[in-house]
């Protein structure tokens, strides 16, 4: 056998392995990801489903930054993508920031015991106000509150007058929980026994939260395996990135708008219908 020959079969291999590795190497690309905690578990998902299409990209989403972390961490450019609540303000226009609407989740009240199915507005301004403390069983019903500003609790508000100015007391109450986080929220509705407070129904579907979803006013907010349009709180969520984002931050926005992205969000508690 000649040797010469030999080398150079076994070097074509060889280099063909070190310039698909170094393909591999230049298209991998780790974008980070942040912002309002109800679509933190949901970006992950969309992560990976977006991976298997492109070989090499890497979605890394931080803890709860919250809307206001997330378009503070563009501005900074920490972030490549951000998920907010709300629709951006002409002061944020100006740091060079779009938001794209991309879809909506129920603000739902939860609660950990399994026995309830239903509340009211009525009920609500009752609780949050102080003059029920108690389920029907008579047990301590611990209330899990957010601050005013939330999201979820601007919603509330906006069912009746009764319910903000009910919120509005709730706040200056003493001796009840207060969360920071949607996720700190999530964590104290299962910890505390009799707990009721907001969350939102794409956060528990998507983290698999062992937590009861109560119909508000005789409407459930999840029928038939989809959000239910007849629900009266919905939460959007907005896309948000940088006038200059990368291609593959454009890449996995068009997939997160696409209709297998859509397909994903639709079974863990969004709908697209936006209103």
């Amino acid at each position: 056998m000649n040797p010469a020959r030999c080398v150079k079969s076994h070097f074509r291999p060889c280099l063909l392995v070190f310039f698909l590795t170094l393909a591999a190497s230049v298209c991998a690309e780790t974008l980070t990801a942040g912002g309002t905690g109800s679509a933190l578990e949901s970006l992950r998902r969309l992560g990976s489903a977006f991976a298997k299409k492109e070989p090499g990209f890497v979605l890394s989403v931080l803890p709860s930054l919250g809307t206001g972390g997330a378009i503070k961490g563009l501005g900074a450019k920490s972030l490549d993508l951000g998920a907010s609540s709300r629709p951006l303000k002409d002061s944020e226009k100006a740091l060079g920031l779009n938001a794209i609407a991309c879809a909506q989740t129920p603000v739902v009240l939860a609660t950990n015991r399994r026995s309830e199915q239903a509340t009211s507005t009525k009920q609500l301004e009752e609780i949050y106000s102080g003059k029920l403390a108690r389920w029907s069983d008579a047990s301590l019903l611990r209330l899990v509150l957010r601050p005013l500003s939330e999201t979820d609790n601007q919603l509330l508000m906006g069912l009746a007058p009764g319910l903000k100015s009910a919120l509005e007391a709730a706040a200056t109450r003493e001796g009840l929980t207060t969360a920071v986080t949607d996720q700190d929220a999530a964590d104290l509705l299962e910890r505390l026994p009799g707990s009721l407070g907001t969350s939102t129904l794409a956060l528990i579907l998507s983290e698999a939260r062992p937590l009861q979803v109560l119909s508000l006013n005789g409407v459930a907010p999840w029928l038939k395996g989809a959000v239910n349009p007849a629900y009266p709180l919905l939460k959007p969520l907005y896309l948000v990135l940088r006038d200059d984002a990368k291609p593959a931050t454009r890449r996995f926005v068009a997939f997160i708008q696409s209709p297998e992205g859509r397909s994903i969000l639709e079974k863990i508690g969004y709908s697209h219908a936006l209103r």
